[in-house]
Formats: C-alpha cells, sequence, structure tokens
C-alpha cells in the first residue's frame, strides 16, 4: 500500500517532493523558502540559460476541486510572470488521466509533457525505487504498513504492544528537535540515555520516538515498569532489544535506594552499556535525578551521569518552538478563521517567544475540541489565557482523568500552602477519606502509597529533606486553579481545612480571605468549624494558639482558650506561634492562675526568635515585672545570639569596598569600632531598662566572636572576575526562517 502523505505538513512535503524529483532529474533541485519566490517552491537549470520550475501543492483536507480552482484564479498567473523554460507541478493528491491533461491545459505551454506532473500515485512509484528517501523521511516511513508490521511485531506482546502502537499512533505530530539529534548520537554512542527535565517539555515523548526509531530497526521493544526485574527476565543476549523505563524513580528517589532498586537499575545500565545489541532508555524529572544522584552512592560511584541528557524548554532553540507550533497548527483540524488569528500581527511569535511556552501547552491550545465552544474572534484571548495562566491543562487532568482519592491529596497539598512531610500528609489524608466516607467504586485498591504514585505523575513532588519525605505542588499554577475551583464549595473546604492539622493550613486561610479569593462569610464558617474540632481532636499547641487568636472577644469560646493556656502554663514545651501566645497570655492574664513566668523560658527553649517577637517578649516581661534569673539569663542569651547574627549579616551583605583606603586596604580597629558603636544602637533600640540592666558583652561578640578575616576573604574572593558564557541555543536569530515557515501557500 502507498502513502497518501498526510502524515507530512506542507513544508515537510515540499522537502520530499525535492529529494525525490532530484533523483528522477538526476540534478540538485534548489529548494526555495516558502513564500518569497512568487510561487516557486524548487528550480534547476537545463543549461545556462533555460530554467526549470517546480511548484507542490498539498491540499489534502480540500481535495481536487479545490486545487484546480486554487491554481487556475492564483497560480497561472504568478507562472505566466515567471515564464520558465519549464514548469514542473507536483501534488500529494490522487491524480487521473484526465486531471493531468486539464492541470497541463491550465499551465500551457509551460508544462510541456504530462508526466511533467506527479501525483500521489507518481510519487509512491518513485518512493518504491529509492528506499533511502523513504527511509530519510521518518514520519513517513514508519507509517507504511511493512514498518509498522515490523515495528509491532519487535514488541513483547501485551503491555509493550500496544504502548508502541500508541506511540506510532501519534508520531505524525512530532518534530525532530536538535535534542532528538543529540539524543539519538548519545543513546547510539553509550546504549543508555536518561533524559530529565520539567513537566511537559517532551522528554517522555522524546524517548517515545527514540524507541520508535529502534523498533523501526529490528530491536525488540520492552517498556519497563515495576517490579524491575522483569527486565532482566526478559534481557536475551546477542538479541537487539530496546528496554524503555517512563518515569523510572516518579519522586520516590528514596524507596527506590531504600529497595535497592538503584542497585538493580544500575547494574542493568552497566550490563547495557557493554552490549553493542541493546539500548535503554529512562525518563525523569530533574529535580528528582538530581535527588537520586546525591542520595545514591552506587550512581555517584559509577559516574554515570555522563549519560545523562538534560531535556529542558530552554533547550529548544526558537525555530524548534516555531517548527512544534506549526505542526500542531497544520494537524489541528481547526478552521481558517481560528488559525487567522494566529498570523494577524505575526502573534506566533509571541506565542514562540512566551516564557511559558511548552508542547504540552502548544498541544492544549491546538486541540479542536477544547475550542469548539468558541467563536474565532474569542481564540486570540483564549491563547494568551492559557499561556498566561495554564489552569485549564490542570483542569481536564484534574477533574477527568483522575479520581476523588487523588483530588484530595493534591487539594491536601495545595490548601496547606506549604511543603508537607509524608507522615502528617497521610494522617490527614486518611482523615479527609474518613470525613467524607470516600470508598473507591473500581476493583483497585485506593490507599495512600497507591493514590501517591498517581497523583506525583501529574500533580506532586515527592522529595527527601535531610531525613523526611516531602510533598509540594510541581507547579504554582496548580494551587490557583483548585482555589479558583474550590472557593464557592463551603463544605468541601471545611472538610479539607478540618483534615489538615498545620499552621500553614492556617496561614493558607488568612491568605485566602485577605485576598478575597474565599468570602468573609465562608471563611467565618470554616474558622468558628475548625475552632471546634481542633479542640475536640486535641490539636498541638501552635494549632491551638493560633485559632485562638480567631476569637479573642467570643465568650462562647473563651473557657476552651483559657484551658489550652493554661494547659502550656502547666505543661510547657516548644512554641512556634510565640507572638501570638504572648498576645493571648496578655489578653486573658488576669484569668490565669500564673505562679512565675520560667514555662516561658522552655517555650523559647532551642528558638532563634525574630525581631518582632523579641520585642514582645522584652515588652510583656517588662509589663508584668518578670524578674525569674533562669527567664532573665535566657533572654540575655537570646539576645546576645540576635545580635550576634545581625552583624553577621551586615558583614556579609555589606559592600565593604566604601570600607577601603585608596590602596584597597582594610583598617581593621577602625572597622572594629564601627561595629561596636552599630551594636550599640541595635541594644539601644530596644529602648528597654531590662536590655541594659543584662549587661550584655557587646565588646565580646565584636572582638572575639566575629570572624573579620574570614568575611574580608570572602570580599576580596568576590572581586575576582568570573569568565561567563552562554550556551543557550534559544538565542541565535531565527527570525526570518520562522517567518519563512509561517509563510502560508
Amino acid at each position: 500500500m502507498g502513502y497518501d502523505f498526510s502524515q507530512l505538513n506542507d513544508k515537510e512535503f515540499e522537502i520530499l517532493t525535492v529529494d525525490l524529483l532530484s533523483v528522477v532529474f538526476g540534478i540538485r533541485i534548489q529548494r526555495y523558502k516558502t513564500g518569497k519566490d512568487g510561487g516557486v517552491d524548487g528550480s534547476f537549470f537545463i543549461d545556462d540559460k533555460n530554467e526549470v520550475i517546480l511548484q507542490c501543492k498539498h491540499y489534502l483536507k480540500t481535495g481536487y476541486q479545490w486545487l484546480i480552482s486554487k491554481l487556475r484564479n492564483e497560480e497561472v498567473e504568478k507562472v505566466g510572470k515567471l515564464k520558465p523554460s519549464k514548469y514542473i507541478f507536483v501534488t500529494s493528491l490522487s491524480l487521473s488521466k484526465d486531471n493531468k491533461k486539464e492541470i497541463k491545459t491550465l499551465f500551457s505551454p509551460y508544462i510541456k509533457r504530462i508526466d511533467d506532473i506527479f501525483g500521489q500515485e507518481d510519487l509512491n512509484d518513485i518512493l518504491s525505487k529509492n528506499p533511502s528517501i523513504e527511509e530519510k523521511h521518518f514520519k513517513l516511513w514508519i507509517s507504511s504498513t511493512n514498518v509498522f508490521n515490523r515495528i509491532i511485531n519487535n514488541a513483547i506482546k501485551g503491555r509493550s504492544e500496544f504502548e508502541l502502537n500508541q506511540i506510532q499512533k501519534k508520531s505524525h505530530k512530532y518534530i525532530r528537535t536538535e535534542n532528538h539529534q543529540i539524543a539519538l548520537e548519545k543513546l547510539i554512542k553509550n546504549h543508555v540515555l536518561i533524559i530529565s527535565g520539567e513537566p511537559g517539555v517532551w522528554k517522555t515523548t522524546l524517548a517515545e520516538n527514540l524507541c520508535l526509531h529502534f523498533a523501526s530497526k529490528d530491536y525488540e521493544f520492552i517498556s519497563i515498569e515495576e517490579p524491575f526485574n522483569e527486565a532482566e527476565n526478559i534481557y536475551t543476549k546477542w538479541k537487539k532489544q530496546i528496554f524503555y523505563f517512563d518515569d523510572f524513580l516518579w519522586s520516590n528517589y528514596l524507596e527506590a535506594i531504600e529497595n535497592r532498586k538503584d542497585t538493580f537499575i544500575v547494574k542493568f545500565i552497566e550490563r547495557i552499556k557493554d552490549d553493542a545489541t541493546k539500548r535503554f532508555i529512562l525518563t525523569t524529572r530533574t529535580n528528582i535525578l538530581n535527588s537520586w544522584v546525591t542520595h545514591s552512592s552506587i550512581f555517584a560511584t559509577k559516574n554515570l551521569q555522563k549519560n545523562e541528557f538534560m531535556l529542558t524548554v530552554g533547550n529548544l532553540t526558537s525555530f524548534d518552538k516555531a517548527s512544534i507550533l506549526y505542526n500542531h497548527i497544520w494537524f489541528s483540524k481547526m478552521n481558517n478563521g481560528f488559525i487567522d488569528e494566529i498570523y494577524v500581527e505575526r502573534r506566533y511569535k509571541n506565542i514562540i517567544a512566551h516564557k511559558n511556552f511548552n508542547p504540552r501547552l502548544i498541544e492544549f491550545i491546538t486541540d479542536i475540541d477544547r475550542t469548539e465552544s468558541l467563536d474565532s474572534s474569542e481564540y486570540w484571548s483564549y491563547i494568551k489565557e492559557t499561556l498566561n495562566n495554564p489552569k485549564d491543562i490542570w483542569r481536564d487532568c484534574f477533574n477527568i482523568q483522575h479520581d476523588e482519592f487523588v483530588r484530595n491529596l493534591v487539594i491536601l497539598v495545595a490548601f496547606d500552602g506549604w511543603v508537607i512531610g509524608e507522615t502528617s500528609l497521610q494522617k490527614w489524608f486518611d482523615r479527609l477519606i474518613e470525613i467524607e466516607s470516600l470508598k473507591s467504586n473500581s476493583h483497585t485498591i485506593k490507599n495512600f502509597n497507591s493514590t501517591t504514585k498517581l497523583s506525583t505523575k501529574s500533580f506532586l513532588n515527592r522529595n527527601k529533606s535531610w531525613e523526611a519525605i516531602i510533598y509540594s505542588l510541581f507547579n504554582p499554577s496548580i494551587s490557583d486553579f483548585i482555589y479558583n475551583e474550590y472557593w464557592k464549595d463551603t463544605n468541601k473546604l471545611i472538610q479539607i481545612f478540618k483534615s489538615l492539622y498545620s499552621v500553614s493550613s492556617l496561614r493558607k486561610l488568612d491568605w485566602l480571605g485577605t485576598q478575597k479569593i474565599i468570602p468573609n462569610d465562608t471563611l467565618l464558617k470554616i474558622k468558628e468549624t475548625i475552632f471546634l474540632d481542633a479542640f475536640i481532636q486535641k490539636k498541638d499547641y501552635d494549632y491551638l494558639i493560633y485559632v485562638s487568636n480567631y476569637f479573642l472577644t467570643d465568650k462562647t469560646k473563651e473557657l476552651s482558650i483559657l484551658n489550652n493556656l493554661q494547659n502550656i502554663i502547666n505543661k510547657p514545651k516548644k512554641i512556634e506561634e510565640f507572638q501570638k501566645f504572648l498576645y493571648l497570655l496578655n489578653v486573658f492574664h488576669t484569668n490565669l492562675q500564673i505562679k512565675d513566668y520560667l514555662f516561658l523560658e522552655q517555650c523559647i527553649e532551642e528558638r532563634q526568635l525574630t525581631l518582632s517577637e523579641l520585642e514582645n517578649l522584652i515588652t510583656f516581661i517588662e509589663g508584668f515585672n518578670i524578674r525569674e534569673s533562669i527567664l532573665l539569663e535566657t533572654l540575655k542569651k537570646i539576645i546576645g545570639s540576635y545580635l550576634y547574627n545581625t552583624l553577621i549579616d551586615w558583614l556579609i551583605d555589606v559592600d565593604l569596598q566604601k570600607y577601603a583606603n585608596q590602596e584597597g586596604y582594610f583598617d581593621k580597629q577602625w572597622l572594629e569600632s564601627y561595629l561596636l558603636k552599630k551594636a550599640e544602637d541595635i541594644i539601644n533600640n530596644f529602648h528597654s531598662d531590662i536590655v541594659e540592666e543584662l549587661n550584655i558583652d557587646i565588646t565580646g561578640i565584636v572582638m572575639d566572636d566575629l570572624d573579620f578575616n574570614g568575611a574580608l576573604e570572602d570580599y576580596k574572593q568576590s572581586l575576582i572576575p568570573c569568565d561567563k558564557e552562554s550556551n543557550d541555543i534559544s538565542l541565535i536569530d531565527f527570525d526570518k526562517d520562522i517567518d519563512n515557515l509561517f509563510q502560508r501557500t
């Protein structure tokens, strides 16, 4: 079966035509940039004077009648002005003998013979005799029946066969960017390729098309999932095989290391590196790979990072981006009214240059199913809104592609407003599921582990921080989408905040109120509910202190607040919300039974107080005339620590050049005197008799504790110029090439 050339856009078809006819005529045909040649796509000279002109038309969407009308109304006049010695016409449409006669008559006397007109069948005949050209045009080649069957036959039956079939079906939208060639060469050389990048930058698409390339070269395709040892079981010595492991760490690099999965992967990589018949492609996100490299001793020891190929949007040239956009427009099935909007004032350049450009977004804005409710006049506004605030991408993935379990997990992370430890998130997730009495409608087990695996493929980062596993949103626009999605759903918001036990969630709630995202009446209902729930659930001191500050004048809640304060006084421990705690002590002081204030010392133990907290503590101590020596000694240490840190920060941030003489030397004695004066000013700014009575050793801090020599050495090092170089290939000027690409025929 021959090709219908529907896998190629019009520019790709022109390139193919020039390659084919160069073989037919035995001469190199010069291809012209679109739109700059008055209807000429290529030409060559028979002799010094006689020029042959070539023109291609790729009108599959419109058919022969549209083609002949276009030729009669536009192209005949253009060719008449050019007056070529000979005119060759090529189209991707199938042409009958009568069709060719009609076209020859239109362009008489420039088309000399009927065989100077090439239709679909003629091109297929030339391709069948020139397999090297066929293979050169990869998108065309892999769509052929023979190659497709070969590809599918080279896949392991089951999941791998299905996956390879899906890859082949969408390959027509793929553009071979510079990344493709670099990645291919690296894979051929090293046998192993780890592709990393941020979400949406085509790392999976690149990997899939590399797999397609090798499958077409008779490599058996194996798509790997858990457990990893299935790859070892399928591995066959001396047999051409390509293994593909998408998202091989899925944010869970720590678990991978603890389960020795990293050892299995590294050993498999080592094995494939030494086997010329094997290829191995893995993908993951950049931050996860970096963490894995840092924490996996076997990965670091084997120095496998040399096989890594970093794929980021910044690695795409402007022309790569333009080609991706153009190809998606060509295959979008959008009507011309919508496409026209992209061409107005060359708006395609605004899309290409946009900071949020990535292939996933381009696929989104050219999806006809998403624009069917729009008028073409609204399309450009839709594009700008999507690029500036890509919330709709999350809406589809969030509401359609995932169930309520995944949605709840992501919602908890978004409304907590900060990174969440795994232990806490699991507890909050289980609580929300319990509150909502949520049950799975599928046969799949829905628990925290299975849900996190699904959500980290699309919404969440899962990383290690110190000794804890933490979760966060991998894109800030996800939270914007979720807030916009749920701000009206009071019951859902109440359930969410009842499930979250963190002070950070309360800060997020306050922020949502100040930003007018959640209405005041809804805000009050949430606060009322979480206040009651907090005391029923006996949440931690900091949480209870925070919610207590919501209702300082509400007599119905006073007893709960007093009981909690009294409990802290009797059983003190470190308080993070110390400023709010002091304020509560001030407000309810007369109702509390305070025998002494030593509990404050335990509340601030191992705390680095902020200036505001320190000032409030001093005011509190002075206001209630507190004189416990242990507490005052603790206060003295805190002020001394604050003073030291303030002076250190000053040394780090200040431009020391201002304090050097003309020869560039520093007067250390003068600098010490300056810092002593600065320290005294800091102490005096407290305006406190108690601080003066503490007799803080300012001189000792300045003379003995501060590292002058280190600060001065760091400053001298900062003066050494650094060589700067840029490898940003996107800076290359592709402006004219982009305009030529988008020139309409």
